[in-house]
């Protein structure tokens, strides 16, 4: 489009001219009743007529478009303009959630899950926390509900100690084993969040209310959170405790036959990581309480996330340097080092859980770059830096650049490009989502962790959370989707770039978006289930002060807005179907 035609499009002309694109939108072969997931688009030559396009005029392809008017999408895919690392990734993530898919027996109850990765044997439920949002994309909903019941069946066998009443265990197994990894305190939060997750995507309030050996869903997650304010809680704070790991870790310091598990004596410590899961947990609980008519226990759940959230600012947050400390230590314990100087991930995370105010934006993106360059890598999840010395942990190959102790996990990674996406930090972003398609091209697929001295992938292949919180960071921070029994919402936020994404939950219900961009111009083109009812809002190009928008060619409210480094458009309130959506820049 030329610089002349793009200026020709103010408000006066362009109400007319694209309510004739989408009145002939329905006419088309494509309009409704295609197959699952299939994306409407408009007419090439419909649009060429309604901007008064020359024929000669060259219109970027409808990125993933094998054919107009219809964008075939039997499963969840997308496509970027330019960006074919970030194209790359879904083919990668599919061949993982197949190679670790898993269905087994267990107490007399069919189990459908996730193995951590290739070279694992278990679920662990702090994975499944992570991934169950994407799994929703990819996989039926057995995948996400069975893991979740068995998880909180496994309450029964810590039930007869009143002391772990409650707890959960921290892996499902086809052989039956249960085990709690006592140095950490994240395992029920894991779990609460996993169970939010299946009840967004498929469960409802009907699920909550599912008996699981003789107490209703709803009940074991109330119980679950209850047993860590018992048994994890410093005393006279919601704050929680664990052995002195790393921030997320489960390896303990000093030695002894099982590096997860707490023995007297052991160390204590407080980390932002257990307080960030924990503060998500309680409002997760809290939403499905309210939802189920129990609002007094939610506001109760809420009363005492605001305390923790308050109570961890004021024990972990360093003012003067602008990020959590790794964690405070709650005995004697002194280290040899000036452990205030490490950067940890769980900084980011506590942007992804909420635990972080508005105020620590800025800071906690600041000192997370920082610690990047520093340890010299330009991919997320780097897990903290300076990493602790030769020899701090006796229990396993924890060397500086190893596993927990300073190694980049795409897991983490993932969750911290969402954080980056969601906080107006989109260009960060997208150059993280490269990252990992370079790395991922290079080795195959997503390995465990990445060791920086070596640059070398490590751990097992086909790690789970690794594809799924990546998955994640394309769906619901690339395009901005969140998709529920009750609604949607979206925010793509490509800028000034073209790209697809055709989200298919195998167990029903799929929402389609295609961005196309001009100069001056971005088409939105969605559609989602009729029945619903959603948000939606859009990423401006950089430059772009003043707009106009259309929905199906009826002039919709402006309102342009900042978050962090972007702008953005909206939020209107839309409806389900297929739909068109047009955003002119006027200034």
């Amino acid at each position: 489009m030329s610089r002349a035609a793009s200026q020709a499009l103010d408000r006066s002309r362009i109400a007319p001219e694209i309510l004739s694109v989408t009145r002939a939108a329905p006419s088309s072969p494509c309009a409704r009743g295609t197959a699952a997931g299939a994306l409407h688009v408009p007419r090439r030559t419909v649009i060429r007529a309604a901007l008064g396009l020359a024929a000669a005029a060259v219109l970027p392809p409808r990125v993933g478009a094998a054919a107009d008017p219809v964008v075939p999408a039997p499963h969840t895919t997308w496509g970027l303009d330019k960006l074919p690392e970030i194209d790359a990734l879904a083919p990668l993530v599919h061949a993982t959630f197949q190679a670790t898919g898993r269905t087994f027996r267990l107490d007399g109850r069919d189990v459908t899950g996730h193995l951590a990765g290739r070279n694992y044997h278990a679920v662990f439920v702090r994975d499944l926390a992570t991934y169950q949002e994407a799994s929703a994309f990819f996989n039926p909903p057995e995948a996400l509900r069975t893991p979740v019941e068995a998880f909180l069946a496994s309450q029964a066998h810590f039930a007869g100690d009143p002391a772990t009443a409650g707890a959960v265990s921290a892996v499902i197994d086809p052989t039956g084993r249960y085990d709690k990894a006592t140095a950490v305190s994240d395992e029920e939060s894991s779990v609460v969040q996993a169970a939010y997750a299946y009840y967004q995507a498929y469960g409802g309030v009907e699920w909550l209310a599912q008996d699981i050996s003789g107490r209703t869903v709803l009940d074991r997650l109330t119980g679950a959170l209850a047993y860590l304010r018992r048994a994890r809680a410093l005393g006279g704070t919601e704050l929680l405790f664990r052995a002195h790991t790393t921030d997320w870790g489960d390896a303990k310091v000093g030695p002894g036959p099982e590096p997860t598990d707490l023995a007297p004596g052991d160390a204590l410590t407080v980390s932002p990581y257990d307080q960030a899961w924990h503060y998500r947990a309680l409002h997760d609980l809290a939403a499905m309480l309210r939802a189920a008519g129990r609002p007094e226990p939610a506001e109760a759940l809420l009363a005492q996330a605001a305390l923790l959230r308050q109570q961890a600012r004021d024990l972990l947050w360093l003012a003067d340097r602008g990020y959590y400390r790794i964690h405070a230590h709650l005995s004697d314990w002194v280290d040899p080092f000036d452990l205030t100087q490490t950067i940890a991930i769980s900084n980011v995370l506590a942007l992804y859980a909420g635990l972080a105010t508005p105020d620590q934006v800025e800071p906690i993106f600041s000192a997370v770059a920082l610690a990047a360059q520093r340890a010299g890598t330009d991919r997320a999840g780097l897990t903290l830096d300076p990493p602790f010395p030769a020899g701090f942990f006796q229990s396993r190959s924890m060397t500086p650049g190893e596993y927990q102790n300073g190694g980049v996990w795409d897991w983490w990674g993932g969750l911290q490009i969402v954080s980056e996406f969601e906080h107006g930090r989109a260009e960060a972003a997208l150059a993280h989502l490269q990252a990992v398609g370079r790395a991922w091209q290079a080795s195959g697929g997503p390995y465990e962790w990445f060791h920086l001295p070596s640059r070398s992938p490590q751990g097992s292949p086909d790690f789970t959370g690794a594809a799924a919180t990546v998955a994640q960071a394309v769906i619901r921070g690339l395009f901005g989707v969140r998709l529920s029994t009750r609604g949607f919402s979206l925010t793509p936020r490509l800028g000034a770039r073209s790209g697809m994404l055709a989200a298919i939950r195998p167990g029903g219900g799929r929402l389609a978006v295609t961005q196309t961009a001009y100069p001056s111009l971005l088409f939105l083109d969605y559609e989602v289930d009729a029945g619903l009812r959603g948000a939606a809002s859009v990423r401006l190009p950089a430059g772009w002060a003043s707009v106009v928008a259309y929905l199906d060619g009826r002039p919709l409210p402006v309102t342009v807005w900042a978050a962090g480094r972007d702008t953005y458009a909206g939020t209107w309130q839309v409806p389900g179907g297929a739909h068109t959506l047009i955003v002119a820049r006027v200034d």
